[in-house]
């Protein structure tokens, strides 16, 4: 960001800079999927804390990202924490390698088989287990964009194209798909929930949409806590 630089110390809250400085907070993500864009592993990244910086590391040439990423959080505390949680992940083929980014790298990879991957559950992306501990509520990220929401008539066709889609696995109970409000940060905006009969339907949705196209972008999965979505926690 033009001007951040000359002073990175200052902390604006909810100002995320695009220069992560050198540091021992700063780390280091490494392994993520090509197709998740910078507003993903962002999202993936803010579910342990706020970020003071972050850094999608891309081809200068085609602009796609390289698979890996630099951060920090504006709350240090939390670095450990996040490292603990994030290392080890599987995001679809791939499995996380996220360190301090000033640490020797070769010193962290020797641990890295014997650390056991924390189990959260960080809405919309596949974890170790597949997409967490299987519910009826499959949440459906990457699949659609504010933009889209806000047009009512392209709304209603997302909805009609998602119902008709989960339908062929199972009994759909419900469907939510926050909207974008002007001037307001709608929680889950950009991501579709849906609710499904069983659990076994729930599943059979998810090994069939989790990788699939949608609209050209590639759809990530994981289960939702029922009790959060009919509480439209999102």
């Amino acid at each position: 960001m033009p001007g951040m630089t000359e002073s990175p110390s200052i902390n604006v809250p909810g100002l995320v800079t695009a220069v992560v400085q050198d540091s021992p907070h700063k780390i280091f993500i490494g392994g993520l999927p090509n197709y998740l864009n910078e507003d993903q592993v962002k999202e993936l990244l803010m579910s342990f804390g706020q970020l003071k910086a972050f850094n999608l590391v891309k081809d200068s040439a085609t602009g796609l990202s390289k698979g890996y990423a630099f951060c920090e959080y504006a709350d240090v505390s939390i670095t450990d924490q996040a490292i603990a949680g994030l290392n080890g992940m599987q995001l679809g083929d791939k499995k996380l390698i996220v360190q301090r980014a000033s640490v020797g790298a070769k010193n962290n990879q020797m641990n890295l088989q014997a650390q056991v991957p924390v189990q959260i559950q960080v809405p919309g992306l596949n974890l170790a287990a597949g997409a967490g501990p299987a519910t009826e509520i499959l949440c459906l990220m990457n699949m659609v964009t504010p933009d889209e929401l806000r047009d009512e008539e392209e709304y209603e066709d997302i909805l009609e194209d998602i119902k008709e889609e989960c339908n062929k696995y199972g009994v759909v109970r419900s469907v939510e798909i926050p909207r974008p409000i002007e001037g307001v940060e709608v929680p889950g905006c950009g991501k579709v929930f849906v609710e499904f009969n069983s659990i076994i339907d729930c599943q059979k949705a998810q090994q069939n949409l989790a990788g699939r196209k949608f609209a050209n972008r590639v759809v990530v999965t994981s289960y939702y806590d029922p009790d959060r979505y009919h509480r439209r926690e999102f």
